[in-house]
C-alpha cells in the first residue's frame, strides 16, 4: 500500500493483523526494506498486534528525495494520521532506531513505548567518527557489487546465510547514489541533547557481533534515557532481528508485556 508523506512523497508500506489492537511500527535499517521484519511479523501479530512495516524515503518501494532522519520522522508521523492511530509501539533496528529517538523527540504523543536496536544516538569521538567516516568513504568509492560482497561475507563467515541472501538481494536493487545520501545522514545525526526529554518506556538493545565500540554506543543512549533497560544480545548485531530473532522477539513481547 501507498500513501503520501511529508513533501508528498509516494511511500510503501504494509500492515498485518487486526488494525483494533495495539500497534507497532518496525522501522528497518539502512539499505534494508519492510521484508527485514519477516521474523517477527507473525509472533508478534500472533501476541495480539497491529504491525506496520514501512519502507522509509529512498529505500525499497518508497520514493527518493532529499534524505533525512528528520523528515523520516515526519513521514511516519503522516502515516500514523492516515492509519487513525493515536500512539503506537516504536521498534527500531540500526537507522531505524535514529528514526525511532527522533520520533520520539518530535513526535512524543504518537509513541508508547519505545525499542532501539543497534543504534546509536551520536557520533561523539574520534574512534566513532573514524569509523563512521570509514564506511561513508567504503561506499563512495567501492563498486556497489564489491561492498554488496564484502557485506554479504560477514554474515556468511557469522552462518547466517539467510540473511546473507536477504542483503544480496535488497542492496543489488538500491541505488547507490541514494544510500551514500543516508549514510551521510546516519553519519551527522545526534540527538544527545534531546535524550533527556524521552519519557516514554525505553529499552535499548545491541547485538554483541558487531564489537565493543557498538555496544558503547548503544549503552551511550541507554544512559540518556532517564529509565531506560539496557540489555545485549548474545550472537546479535546489526540487525539483530535477523540475526538472533527468537530472543529478539522475547525481548520485545516481553517489554511491551
Amino acid at each position: 500500500m501507498f500513501y503520501k508523506g511529508y513533501q508528498n512523497l509516494k511511500l510503501f508500506y504494509q500492515t498485518t493483523g487486526d488494525s483494533k489492537n495495539p500497534a507497532i511500527l518496525l522501522i528497518h535499517g539502512l539499505g534494508a526494506d519492510h521484508n527485514m521484519w519477516e521474523p517477527q511479523i507473525e509472533p508478534f501479530v500472533e501476541a495480539g498486534f497491529f504491525v506496520i512495516t514501512p519502507d522509509m524515503r529512498s529505500h525499497g518501494q518508497s520514493e527518493t528525495r532529499a534524505f533525512s532522519i528528520a523528515a523520516c520522522a515526519r513521514d511516519l508521523e503522516v502515516l500514523l494520521e492516515e492509519l487513525k492511530i493515536e500512539k503506537a509501539h516504536l521498534v527500531g533496528v540500526s537507522m531505524g532506531g535514529l528514526i525511532v529517538q527522533q520520533m520520539a523527540c518530535d513526535f512524543s504523543k504518537r509513541a508508547h513505548k519505545i525499542i532501539i536496536c543497534d543504534s546509536f544516538s551520536g557520533i561523539t569521538n574520534f574512534s566513532e567518527r573514524f569509523n563512521a567516516q570509514l564506511a561513508a568513504i567504503l561506499l563512495a568509492v567501492l563498486p556497489n557489487k564489491l561492498v554488496t560482497k564484502i557485506l554479504v561475507s560477514t554474515y556468511q563467515r557469522m552462518g547466517q546465510d539467510d540473511v546473507a541472501a536477504y542483503f544480496a538481494g535488497v542492496l543489488a536493487e538500491a541505488d547507490v547514489q541514494n544510500l551514500r545520501a543516508v549514510r551521510k545522514a546516519v553519519n551527522d545525526f545526534n540527538i544527545m541533547e534531546c535524550l533527556a526529554t524521552v519519557k516514554q518506556p525505553t529499552l535499548v538493545l545491541v547485538g554483541d557481533k558487531f564489537g565493543k565500540m557498538a555496544v558503547e554506543m548503544a549503552r551511550k543512549t541507554a544512559l540518556g534515557i532517564q529509565g531506560a533497560t539496557f540489555h545485549i544480545l548474545t550472537g546479535g548485531g546489526d540487525p539483530s532481528n535477523m540475526l538472533v530473532p527468537q530472543e529478539f522477539n522475547r525481548q520485545v513481547l516481553a517489554f511491551f508485556a
